[in-house]
């Protein structure tokens, strides 16, 4: 389903840039409009309008998304492609969500063929969500079985009468790896 192209979006891309950099920088729609004058881009004070009210979407959900990742990655570790992995899911939904979207605010109707794009796109992005799931399942089992090798063999060394501060300092150079 094309849409027509909005006067802001037949514009050169640097000058796009640059509504998006004074945007991001605080500036209002007046002073980004003044600032187009400057630069000979002729646009519409209601399109800026639709224009920077998109951006200010995208860029609230690129926020959210890019949340989203940094909780994941606090909660199960920095393992990149495992980061890269859940912000590729969350800025392929954020993009979805954004093309059910008009730039008026409309919900758009989508044809059949479209409709079964979206379809498709969300079915795959929750298969990738749930493999992504099952690679930090396994990632974790890993973890545990190394763990608990190592703790027994710390056990098995140390015998019943370890002083505990050095079983501390076992557990963290061998299993975690923090020498001191």
């Amino acid at each position: 389903m094309a849409r027509r192209a909005s006067s802001v979006q037949r514009l050169p891309p640097e000058i796009r840039e640059t509504i998006a950099a004074l945007r991001e920088s605080g500036r209002t729609i007046d002073e980004i409009r003044e600032k187009l004058l400057e630069l000979e881009a002729e646009v519409s004070r209601s399109a800026l309008g639709r224009h920077v009210k998109q951006l200010d979407a995208i860029g609230a959900e690129l926020r959210r998304s890019r949340e989203i990742a940094e909780a994941l990655v606090r909660r199960y570790g920095e393992a990149p492609e495992s980061r890269t992995a859940r912000l590729n899911i969350e800025l392929m939904h954020a993009l979805i969500s954004k093309m059910m979207v008009a730039e008026d605010g409309a919900v758009v109707r989508l044809d059949p063929k479209d409709a079964m794009f979206a379809a498709t796109a969300m079915q795959k992005l929750a298969q990738a969500a749930k493999q992504d799931a099952d690679r930090e399942k396994l990632i974790r089992q890993e973890f545990i079985q190394k763990l608990d090798a190592k703790l027994a063999e710390a056990a098995e060394e140390m015998g019943d009468a370890a002083d505990p501060a050095e079983i501390l300092r076992r557990i963290r150079e061998d299993v975690y790896g923090i020498f001191s």
